[in-house]
């Protein structure tokens, strides 16, 4: 066997960084201040308009600070299953944005739909990750090849330690200890920070960049933007990744699985808003007749459209 020698070269790099910490600790906000950062360098590199736009999941809180920075936003609500992050950065990429704040993803691991309650659905046993596992790694997989900068958010695991002052004062401070994410997402970035609560201070956990790593704990700013887009325009091109897509029949699949679990769970037959919100889907997607078989729902987007109604429903069991 033989193999291609090629000198390396050190190509242009879209950043991929990620914010975690305790609610409180200025993650939304010091992700704005990098994102403000970045734009501002890249629009004196390219010579053009730079956009930047918020996937926010934090229902008001992504607008807090409209009035000092410059973004779109985009309201991400349940369910919020890892396809549903994949088709927002695919989204964005096509729409043209340069810069993408997701606020947070700790949502994709653990809100409503998300990896945890699918991982239930499937049956709640280890073999059960075996069916979200891909699916997770597909949402990994979109930010990392993404041909734009990202800037992600997780909150922190909170954990509460006592602290005595000098004077003998006791306080409590909460912690972020890790992420609420999979184990190890974390790290699938370029740059990793943790942000304290007490005073937004920032704690570089892992770096790429070498910008961060020496420089203990700094209030992220503008400034550090500007950096991390000089070290990630310093090569000479850009080779996008390819990613394998899935095909709408796997996708198909998935969701008809995913139905069948969420339904069972919701009290299935027995539920009548259930059956009827089936029916509706049902007859509005063949145009004909509803039997209550949302297997006959061929089109992606209308199986996601039911998914998304049942999300909203009450198990059986807490109506009566």
């Amino acid at each position: 066997m033989s193999f291609d020698v090629t000198r390396a070269v050190r190509e242009k790099i879209f950043t991929k960084v990620a914010l975690m910490g305790p609610s409180g600790s200025g993650k939304t906000y010091s992700a704005l201040r990098l994102a403000k950062g970045m734009a501002e360098s890249l629009q004196e590199i390219e010579g053009r308009s730079i956009r930047i736009v918020m996937a926010n999941t934090e229902v008001a809180r992504g607008l807090y600070y409209a009035n000092e920075f410059e973004y779109d936003i985009i309201n991400v609500s349940a369910p919020h299953n890892p396809e549903k992050y994949v088709e927002l950065v695919d989204f964005v990429v096509k729409e043209g944005y340069d810069i993408l704040i997701m606020d947070s993803t700790s949502h994709e691991w653990e809100g409503r739909g998300g990896c945890l309650e699918l991982q239930q659905l499937a049956g709640g046993t280890y073999q059960a990750w075996a069916k979200v596992t891909p699916r997770h790694n597909n949402f990994i997989s979109a930010i990392a090849d993404s041909p734009i900068h990202i800037i992600a958010t997780m909150r922190g695991k909170d954990q509460y330690e006592m602290d005595k002052d000098e004077k003998g004062k006791t306080s409590v401070k909460k912690l972020g200890v890790g992420a609420v994410q999979r184990t190890g997402f974390e790290y699938e970035f370029t740059f990793t920070a943790t942000l304290d609560q007490v005073d937004n201070m920032a704690i570089s956990q892992k770096d790429n960049t070498h910008i961060f790593e020496k420089q203990g704990r700094i209030l992220l700013s503008e400034k550090h933007g500007k950096e991390l887009i000089a070290w990630a325009n310093s090569g000479e091109g850009y080779t996008p990744p390819v990613r394998n897509v899935k095909s709408d029949i796997e996708i198909q699949q998935e969701l008809y699985e995913t139905i069948v679990a969420k339904c069972r769970l919701l009290g299935g037959q027995e539920n009548e808003q259930v059956m009827e919100t089936v029916k509706r889907h049902e007859a509005e997607a063949t145009g004909k007749k509803a039997s209550g078989n949302f297997k006959k729902i061929k089109d992606v987007e209308k199986l996601k459209a039911l998914l998304e109604e049942l999300e909203t429903l009450t198990p059986l069991e807490e109506t009566a």
